[in-house]
């Protein structure tokens, strides 16, 4: 069984990391390997880039999108496209190594910005369209996302490595037009980006939730670089207890582990007596809500799941977790 743990590593996280971007350069190789015939010099322009990006260095989620481009185009038999996304990749330089907020527009080209609002508007990222933000609500929202993110250093430096490991890019991003309201969202394509809603009325407390909630997505991808967490089909659908509706079991399992992850950040905030009355009150009936959902979500996975061995490693460690460790007193 696939080794999988629920409190965040860096050790992990980082090995997680790494084994997303050699998976890349893997598949990458495969491509221009077999693309030979068609693009000759594309392999060895892909060994050289490959060299030059050197061990253990990050990629933009811009990379990791363009590939998924390029597979689409392959797989639609346009070669040229194909090579062309191929050739863009071979461009890209590493970026620094941590977690950087970054706003849509603003801080990506207008190709990587459209993919962004493409990907996002998948129904399963829970961010339903984005687009580009008003630029003073990105701003304030900002500022408090930084006080949220110090939150989680100086209270969860396990939370703070594990991000800096797995998330490259923090994207502020707004609404589309007629999309409903969303906290962020979490695409795999994108690896290394999480979204954030940024004209959304948050507090600190809010956003450390938030984090916490996406930064489990990007874990759970992570875990799955090899298989899904289930084997149902999507066409399989169940009630969602967070959604109020009828979606995949991979869904409901990301469901009932992202709201473990905030129960154990909700208890530690509540632990911390660092937040006011009122804020307290709030976080509480959150905490009892995502209780709630993780219990019946958990529940559902576990009746109708037909579990991969990485999903099986993914429900153990998240049990455990919930049947012991997650009493953390909380003051009052």
């Amino acid at each position: 069984m696939p080794y999988f743990q629920f409190i965040p590593n860096s050790g992990h996280a980082i090995k997680t990391n790494q084994a997303m971007h050699d998976g890349l350069y893997d598949s990458l190789r495969y491509l221009t390997d077999e693309l030979n015939s068609e693009a000759p010099g594309l392999a060895s322009e892909f060994e050289a880039w490959r060299q030059n990006v050197g061990p253990a260095r990050r990629l933009s989620s811009a990379v990791f999108g363009t590939y998924y481009d390029a597979v689409e185009a392959l797989q639609a038999g346009d070669t040229e496209t194909g090579v062309a996304h191929i050739q863009r990749i071979l461009m890209a330089q590493p970026i620094l190594s941590g977690t950087k907020i970054t706003v849509l527009g603003r801080d990506y080209a207008e190709t990587d910005s459209r993919r962004i609002e493409k990907f996002m508007g998948a129904p399963e990222t829970g961010a339903a369209g984005v687009t580009q933000p008003d630029q003073a609500q990105a701003d304030r929202f900002a500022t408090k996302l930084r006080e949220a993110i110090t939150w989680i250093e100086h209270h969860l430096p396990e939370l703070h490595d594990e991000m800096n490991a797995l998330l490259g890019e923090l994207i502020l991003v707004g609404p589309a037009e007629g999309s409903l309201e969303f906290e962020g969202g979490t695409c795999f394509r994108l690896w290394g980006a999480v979204a954030l809603n940024a004209e959304r009325k948050a507090s600190v407390a809010d956003l450390i939730v938030t984090l916490a909630h996406e930064e489990g997505h990007a874990a759970l991808f992570g875990a799955c670089k090899n298989e899904m967490l289930v084997e149902n089909p999507d066409s399989e659908l169940f009630w969602s207890p967070i959604r109020r509706t009828k979606r995949p079991l991979e869904g409901i399992f990301h469901a009932s582990f992202v709201s473990a992850r905030m129960i154990w950040v909700l208890r530690h905030m509540l632990a911390s007596k660092e937040f006011g009355w009122l804020e307290r009150r709030r976080l509480r009936k959150i905490l009892k809500d995502a209780e709630a959902i993780q219990r019946d979500s958990a529940d559902i996975v576990r009746r109708e799941g037909r579990l991969t061995e990485t999903g099986k490693a993914v429900l153990k460690s998240m049990t455990d977790f919930m049947d012991g460790s997650g009493k953390i007193p909380i003051s009052v």
